[in-house]
């Protein structure tokens, strides 16, 4: 059983429900088991300060769908809305006599690799990595998907609307460019490290189809049926892309990822330059007799400087800025070669 939270504008109503098998033993869906309204506090009544109790009339409902104890299930659905000393009483104890994770069996690894989707390996990923690079979305703990299995895409949902409240304000944007693997329609190489330096149009054209293709994709959501509009499931990804900005990030930080990155990834070096004098001195803003005379340490602290003017965060425009790149790359080569012109 699992607590599912229905927003609809600024209101919230509250249901138990509960995975109920397919008839093929994969397409799972959920019946309503209890109608818990807007405040599920009305269904928790107090014997004193800091203990209280479920209410008959729920408790006897849960008891009809499950052998488990009755009060169990519902101190961990409704954990949050229990009193504080209630909770610090009970907490002492909660975690206490959990059977310890067993190993996968061979049929709940064959169930992964049939049932978890692929949206789903890509949440789970970052959740638990906070890698917007999804290229070894592979290398993840198969465990980490137990919650998941023989679960319908309602309960599943849910979950991850549990771990999603834990991402910070600053991170949403990136975390829907991640899970949404918006970066495979760029061929920038700083598109997974920087995606706020790419052309925010395309990003946003390219999620809204995306997005659109998991509204109609029923492998996801198990179903037959067409949808005529965008499911809630996915709405709160459209308020995370379209409400949100990119989080700040020092110079510094994108410096040292840009660093890290020339160093990590091989290519052949270029036989010459690849930016004209002519540019270099455009981008820099300085005679090219100047920019000879800097030792490496000078034009370092130089590229720096136009960077922190140039950045997108700092209202600069990202055209400019991959040009300057480009640039101090081009000047690095002539400087080690001994170019003059």
């Amino acid at each position: 059983m699992y607590l599912a939270t229905i927003t609809r504008g600024t209101e919230k109503r509250y249901e138990i429900r509960q995975t109920i098998p397919g008839s093929d033993n994969r397409h799972h869906h959920y019946q309503l088991v209890f109608n818990l309204g807007n405040d599920p506090r009305r269904y928790i009544e107090h014997l004193t300060d800091d203990i209280c109790y479920f209410s008959s009339e729920l408790e006897d409902r849960i008891s009809d769908r499950t052998e488990q104890d009755p009060t169990g299930i519902l101190e961990e659905l409704l954990w949050d809305f229990l009193p504080e000393e209630e909770k610090h009483r009970l907490e002492i104890f909660r975690y206490r006599g959990k059977a310890q994770v067993s190993p996968l069996s061979e049929t709940d690894r064959i169930a992964i690799e049939k049932d978890i989707h692929l949206f789903d390996r890509r949440r789970l990923y970052y959740l638990r990595y906070g890698a917007v690079d999804q290229s070894r979305i592979f290398r993840l703990n198969p465990k980490l998907y137990r919650p998941l299995l023989r679960k319908c895409r309602d309960e599943r949902e849910f979950y991850f609307l549990n771990l999603e409240r834990d991402l910070q304000f600053n991170e949403l944007k990136t975390y829907v460019f991640a899970i949404f693997d918006l970066q495979q329609h760029f061929g920038e190489s700083f598109s997974v490290t920087m995606p706020e330096a790419l052309n925010q149009i395309d990003i946003a054209d390219f999620f809204i189809k995306d997005i659109c293709n998991l509204n109609g994709d029923k492998t996801f959501w198990a179903t037959h049926s067409q949808l005529s509009s965008l499911h809630d499931h996915l709405v709160r990804y459209m308020i995370m892309f379209f409400d949100h900005g990119y989080g700040k990030r020092s110079l510094f930080d994108d410096f040292l990822r840009e660093f890290m990155g020339r160093h990590r990834a091989f290519s052949w070096p270029d036989k010459k330059p690849t930016v004209s004098t002519d540019q270099v001195v455009k981008t820099f803003k300085k005679k090219w007799p100047e920019l000879q005379k800097m030792n490496r340490k000078e034009l370092t602290r130089l590229y720096r400087k136009r960077a922190k003017e140039l950045h997108p965060d700092s209202g600069g425009d990202h055209e400019e800025f991959i040009e300057l790149n480009a640039a101090y790359a081009s000047l690095l080569t002539r400087k080690k070669s001994g170019r003059a012109a």
